[in-house]
């Protein structure tokens, strides 16, 4: 076993697992970049690219609304506005993909961590995975249906006034926190349905409910936190050139260094938005490896029989 090897599976409060978790990223950082580079590069181009293609329709639709444009937009702003929408169904559905690739790729990762007592081969990592995606996206599917009754309970809780606000923001907060365990213990568990795996997600979930929420929640705030302020820099660059700037609207579309950190601001981005989707699932193993600890105290028997023949 690795010396720095972080055991998952113990039983630890909401700061234990916390704190936890940052010791595996730190000690696992070089090997979980390599994973998330190797197996998400294309996914990080074709997201660059159809932010690319939804940001220049939109510009075309914000040149219309202000009246600066010349002949050849104003000819070609219905083409803009096909492009944007298809681009748009496009980040759908490379986020749909995003999420089915990395919550496998982590499930896979954690278990063969487990098994091997330290860092896995990424090769078997993604060898793993593959078996997982399906399923995965079985899970996906149906969450995106469990979210309709969802978003009606979430409508009805903004017309109340505050509390309202409170009410919905801690409903969305369970329900991700429900599929993001469901998809982990998919990814994780060796033999187990997708259905089993939602069910096993919501019954940990509401075993210890406000430790798993208060986890997910701060953990996943933080980690936005962190990538808002890895992309600020060039969104603040983009603002204050065009603020200060005696360039028109179309002028600025065409100025080299507008367009220069325009790509900085999307390469940013889109590795950024991936790169939380993948941590965010580690966040959620943890979670659930330690609820499952609490619950069923397998590790914790494990160890006590070893002790045993130890002792034998």
């Amino acid at each position: 076993m690795s010396n720095t090897y972080i055991e998952p599976r113990i039983n630890r409060d909401f700061s234990g697992i916390l704190t936890a978790l940052v010791d595996f990223l730190k000690a696992e950082s070089k090997s979980l970049f390599s994973v998330f580079i190797t197996y998400n590069f294309i996914l990080i181009i074709l997201l660059f690219l159809t932010n690319y293609i939804v940001d220049a329709g939109i510009s075309s639709i914000v040149a219309i609304s202000t009246g600066n444009l010349d002949g050849y937009l104003l000819e070609n702003a219905q083409q803009n506005n096909a492009v944007t929408l298809i681009g748009t169904l496009a980040t759908y559905v490379l986020t749909a993909l995003i999420y089915i690739l990395n919550s496998s790729l982590a499930g896979s990762y954690m278990k063969l961590y487990e098994g091997q007592g330290g860092t896995p081969e990424k090769k078997l990592v993604f060898k793993r995975a593959l078996g997982k995606m399906l399923g995965s996206f079985v899970i996906l599917f149906l969450g995106a249906i469990c979210v309709i009754p969802v978003a009606i309970v979430g409508v009805i809780m903004i017309f109340i006034p505050i509390l309202g606000l409170f009410a919905f923001a801690g409903l969305i907060i369970t329900y991700f926190t429900w599929i993001g365990l469901s998809v982990f213990c998919y990814a994780y568990t060796d033999e187990i349905s997708m259905t089993d795996a939602m069910g096993r997600g919501w019954q940990l979930l509401f075993f210890k409910f406000w430790k798993a929420f208060f986890t997910s929640f701060v953990a996943l705030v933080v980690l936005y936190i962190l990538s808002i302020l890895f992309q600020i820099l060039p969104a603040m660059l983009i603002g204050f050139y065009s603020m200060n700037s005696n360039l028109d609207n179309i002028e600025l579309q065409n100025d080299f260094f507008i367009e220069a950190l325009s790509f900085l601001f999307y390469g940013l981005n889109s590795i950024s938005g991936i790169l939380v989707t993948f941590i965010s699932m580690f966040i959620f193993g943890f979670i659930y490896l330690n609820l499952h600890e609490s619950k069923y105290n397998v590790y914790l028997k494990t160890r006590v029989e070893r002790l045993d023949e130890l002792s034998v």
